[in-house]
């Protein structure tokens, strides 16, 4: 088993540095939102499974993940890497990808009619510890948009 780094891509991998790592994820939040906005002039990048859009909307997409994402230093490298994350998602067979939303809690708060759910798997041939999968979370509104809800490292599929 190859040791962690203390810290990867500039996020602490310590258990006890989520704060450290909850400033990096609003970070790159903000720094993503702005290179799409410079970009292509619009908040969203397009998920190739769904064919659709995925809209980052910062008090919705940020808020949820920040708390989430900066649990483990994995789920903040999804973040770092989100763009990747959400063009090359995608379900797992035998996994339903869209859900009914929560019917208490930010879910509803933020008005989604579905949640869909797609999977990242990282993969290096280099660093044993770079090999893991990510759930991204999808919040979808009336209108059919989808807006990034979560992401987070998962142990296993």
């Amino acid at each position: 088993m190859e040791t962690i780094p203390e810290i990867i891509e500039g996020i602490p991998t310590a258990k006890k540095q989520s704060k450290e790592r909850r400033e990096i994820v609003r970070k790159e939040y903000i720094r993503l939102i702005e290179n799409l906005h410079r970009k292509r002039g619009k908040k969203a990048v397009y998920n190739n499974y769904l064919k659709t859009e995925v809209f980052i909307i910062m008090r919705e997409s940020e808020k949820k993940a920040t708390n989430s994402a900066a649990f483990n230093w994995q789920s903040t490298y999804a973040v770092k890497h989100l763009e990747e994350v959400i063009k090359k998602a995608e379900p797992v067979l035998g996994k339903p990808i869209y859900t009914i939303p929560k019917s208490t809690g930010k879910q509803k708060e933020f008005g989604y009619v579905n949640m869909a759910t797609l999977y990242h798997q990282f993969q290096s041939s280099e660093y044993e510890y770079l090999n893991f999968t990510v759930k991204l979370v999808l919040g979808v509104k009336n209108d059919k948009r989808h807006i990034q809800y979560s992401v987070n490292k998962i142990e296993v599929i």
